[in-house]
């Protein structure tokens, strides 16, 4: 019976030892461990987001837990290189609920708290873009498009604000307008070329 208890006490006491029960080796630091978590939740983003976007009809449910996994990424782990990025990310998700303050925020917190982020000049076109289209707020969104023109002069969304502050002033049907009449022109051109 003795003989008995060594044998189960023996794997339990090996379990222990490598769950990290036993006299620690400081190998491991807090920040090793931080970096691990880090890693880890990477990976299961990564498989929500692949599952999610594998599905052939938006999952409103899927959508709002992966948004939550966003966003505690990036409070769990601020200082990751990865936190901008799922914040962005989950800005989009909001977009995509039609959740458009729930977007400007998060636009906003990127801004704010990641300045020096690779990616800034997206985020303040896009945010400019919700105030625009998903908030209908022109005069907010034209002061929104100079600040992009302003902070990022020579960059593709400083462009692309500077054509949309053009296009404030015009309604969808007369956007439409406009450009069924830019294209018949450039046909017109084309056609006199080749002739």
């Amino acid at each position: 019976m003795k003989a008995m208890r060594h044998l189960f006490f023996l794997p339990l006491l090996a379990l222990f030892a490598s769950c990290g029960g036993g006299a620690s080796t400081g190998s491991v630091t807090p920040e090793d461990s931080a970096k691990t978590a880090a890693r880890d939740a990477i990976t299961r983003i990564r498989a929500q987001e692949d599952s999610l976007f594998s599905q052939s009809v938006f999952d409103r449910r899927g959508a709002l837990a992966l948004r939550d996994v966003y966003l505690a990424f990036a409070k769990n782990n601020p200082l990751d290189s990865m936190a901008p990025e799922y914040l962005f990310r989950a800005a989009g998700v909001s977009h995509n609920l039609g959740e458009p303050q729930r977007t400007l925020e998060l636009y906003e917190r990127v801004i704010k708290d990641y300045s020096t982020w690779k990616r800034l000049p997206d985020t303040y076109y896009l945010r400019a873009f919700t105030i625009e289209n998903d908030l209908g707020k022109k005069g907010e969104a034209q002061a929104a498009y100079q600040e992009v023109i302003d902070r990022f002069p020579g960059n593709t969304f400083a462009e692309q604000a500077a054509q949309s502050i053009k296009n404030l002033p015009y309604s969808d049907a007369e956007l439409i307008d406009r450009f069924e009449k830019m294209n018949a022109e450039a046909d017109k051109a084309e056609a006199a070329k080749t002739k």
